[in-house]
């Protein structure tokens, strides 16, 4: 048998049958870059404010800016295009690294952001990542790791596991690392309830602000501030529908577990970035600016109400809004 982790590796990331290997975009769910391209807009112009803060503390060094988990360069273009147009001083002699496990989609999107004039350099792994000064950034990357799954039985916590017929199991804990967080969350949990844990996210941002010589870690994700007193349940998605059964479909389905941003601020701490400001995706869009947004023309140079309601869904507490979090750490060595 194998975890629940290991399942949702290979479901989410087999290179031929895996769900991002196969995924249509906005079938299933929609990122905000999807959605609108106000998205990339709002979030280019707090980056060039981080750049420029990391160029004051850094004079004379190349700036870099990073995207993490880049998928098909989608959001990175958004990002480019706007830096080019309204912050100029920034584009100028800016580094650019895609980061994304996939390459195909690493090559999609290196392929895309050349043409716009900058240097853009590609990475796998963020174990690969050279040291650099600037921002990495992110947008829905933390929600997609795979991360281990416990389920409280006869007041006793175990591991879930996937059979080879698909179907879940319980079993022992698998690590120790894993243990000490049954232990914290036994209270909190009612019988059969669920409770996701993502050992390498927290691993992945400890080597993220490592990695960050100076300036800031922006991410952007769905989920909280977890306590050991929330359960935190993972979840399946297909055609924009919530399904109850996380295994019965691998590679058709999206798998997710809202981010611990509490665990990702502690990584980043104990790394040396320190947690600068943690909101809202509702309230970042709109100090941003993002309502100018609504009055501008759609692509077509129509008014379009479909152009503002897809706005309004990134920044609406009941889309969007309030279920994505915006936060920013800062590295100054």
């Amino acid at each position: 048998m194998r975890t629940f982790r290991d399942f949702m590796e290979s479901a989410l990331y087999d290179p031929v049958r895996g769900f991002y290997a196969t995924r249509t975009p906005t079938a299933d769910f929609y990122t905000a870059p999807e959605l609108h391209p106000a998205f990339g807009g709002v979030l280019a112009d707090r980056l060039a404010a981080l750049l420029r803060r990391t160029k004051e503390a850094r004079p004379g060094e190349v700036l870099t800016l990073v995207e993490a988990g880049c998928g098909n360069g989608t959001l990175a273009a958004q990002v480019v295009r706007r830096l080019r147009e309204q912050h100029v001083d920034v584009a100028a002699g800016l580094r650019l690294i895609l980061l994304e496990r996939s390459r195909r989609d690493l090559t999609t999107a290196a392929r895309a952001l050349t043409a716009f004039g900058l240097r853009v350099d590609a990475c796998t792994d963020i174990g690969r990542l050279p040291q650099f000064a600037g921002v990495l950034y992110s947008n829905e990357l933390f929600d997609a790791m795979p991360a281990h799954l416990l389920e409280k039985k006869d007041g006793n916590i175990f591991e879930v596991y996937v059979d080879e017929t698909g179907k879940p199991a319980l079993g022992g804990v698998s690590s120790p690392e894993l243990a000490a967080h049954a232990a914290a969350i036994l209270p909190a949990l009612a019988e059969g309830q669920r409770h996701a844990v993502s050992l390498e996210a927290p691993r992945w941002m400890a080597e993220a602000a490592t990695r960050l010589s100076a300036g800031f870690l922006l991410t952007v994700d769905y989920g909280k501030r977890f306590t050991h007193e929330t359960p935190n349940a993972p979840r399946a998605y297909r055609a924009h529908r919530i399904e109850d059964e996380l295994t019965a479909r691998p590679g058709e389905q999206d798998l997710t577990v809202p981010a611990d941003f509490n665990a990702l601020i502690a990584a980043g701490d104990r790394a040396g970035a320190s947690l600068e400001s943690f909101t809202s995706m509702s309230r970042f869009l709109l100090e941003g600016g993002i309502e100018k947004w609504m009055s501008d023309t759609a692509d077509d140079g129509s008014s379009s109400h479909k152009h503002r309601a897809q706005i309004k869904t990134m920044i609406h507490p009941d889309g969007m809004g309030e279920a994505f979090k915006v936060m920013i750490q800062r590295k100054f060595l």
